[in-house]
């Protein structure tokens, strides 16, 4: 069973979206069970590595979706963006810096909390605009 499942609920209806979402979940789950596993802490540093450069392409994806269709409250979802992005680094910092005393606890709780309340609440919020502006392209 995974750390983290994918369940209908994440499910924005706008397929790059989605693809990018369960991207993420396989990292935090792929992080889980490199720690749960024993695995050296240069494997797990990659994945974090890994984890963090997906966000940030994530997110870059996202925000030029939302600005293609006009978003309203884009600013307010990229502020959002750079404070979660500022989260993980701090993360990803302390685990380089010390890894025997990084609180991976701390950090998966962290990665679950985020991943949820960004899907379910920041990114369903931009659904309805962005999605009627990607049925207009696809029925062209």
């Amino acid at each position: 069973m995974s750390f983290i499942e994918w369940l209908e609920k994440y499910n924005t209806g706008i397929p790059d979206i989605d693809k990018d979402h369960q991207g993420l979940f396989a990292l935090i789950n792929d992080l889980h069970d490199k720690v749960e596993l024993g695995s050296a802490e240069a494997s797990i540093k990659v994945t974090i590595e890994a984890l963090a450069d997906y966000v940030d392409y994530h997110f870059e994806r996202e925000e030029a979706l939302m600005k293609a269709c006009d978003y309203a409250d884009i600013e307010n979802h990229k502020a959002g963006h750079r404070k979660l992005q500022s989260q993980v680094e701090s993360f990803q910092d302390s685990y380089e810096r010390d890894p025997v005393a990084f609180n991976m606890t701390d950090f998966m709780a962290f990665l679950t909390f985020w991943i949820e309340s960004h899907i379910l609440q920041s990114d369903m919020a931009y659904v309805p605009d962005v999605s009627r502006h990607v049925e207009r392209w696809i029925g062209r």
